[in-house]
């Protein structure tokens, strides 16, 4: 009986350091890391630029440059201020204000693919990213993340850098003006999509190497 018992026991212990690590593994946080810290962050649209919907017309733009700075060599969270130029609101030429507002990547608790949450951060209450479209002003306020973006590495050693595939869904947005669909009204079926290339620099402009793992 106490033979049994002990083998039992045995058991036991031996399930659960079992399921402990599988828990471990698939929980894994993974971290944005650089070669060391205070690093300056710099992010540009590929070739193929940025595009957002929404029920008023869609926004196009050929660059969007990104800013922002990392004080720890590893970190879940980033943010990064966009800068557009070039942009299109339905084939009309528009300008983009983003108030000092900021994209906030933060990284999901998952090994493959890396994904991350994006979300928009402004430095004062009710600031907003502000879309002059033709009669129609469209206005981003700050909010929530919201999935998805993808993380993928490049490069080696100090040459190290990541892509961010965005393809984000349900963002808000207000419509301002007689040219909108939904005037003064919350609208929640913003889209915004494209490739960020995203480097990192010292103090020199000298490239860093950065990566997500």
């Amino acid at each position: 009986m106490t033979r049994t018992l002990r083998r039992l026991g045995i058991a036991v212990v031996a399930s659960l350091a079992m399921t402990a690590v599988g828990t471990s593994t698939a929980s894994a946080s993974p971290f944005f890391h650089s070669e060391f810290a205070g690093i300056v962050l710099t992010g540009q649209a590929s070739a193929e630029g940025i595009a957002m919907t929404t029920d008023a017309g869609e926004l196009e733009c050929e660059t969007v440059k990104l800013s922002g700075s990392q004080g720890a060599m590893t970190t879940t969270t980033m943010t990064l201020v966009p800068k557009f130029e070039g942009c299109a609101f339905d084939n009309e030429s528009t300008a983009v204000t983003v108030n000092g507002c900021a994209f906030t990547f933060h990284l999901e608790e998952q090994t493959e693919p890396i994904e991350a949450r994006m979300g928009i951060e402004c430095p004062f209450a009710g600031g907003r990213i502000e879309i002059d479209a033709n009669e129609c002003t469209i206005t981003i306020p700050a909010q929530t993340p919201r999935k998805s973006v993808t993380f993928t590495n490049e490069g080696t050693e100090k040459t190290r850098s990541f892509i961010a595939d965005v393809n984000v869904s349900g963002l808000h947005y207000v419509e301002h003006g007689a040219g909108c669909a939904n005037q003064t009204v919350t609208t929640e079926n913003g889209t915004f999509t494209g490739h960020l290339t995203i480097t990192g620099e010292d103090s020199e402009a000298h490239h860093v190497g950065i990566w997500v793992a």
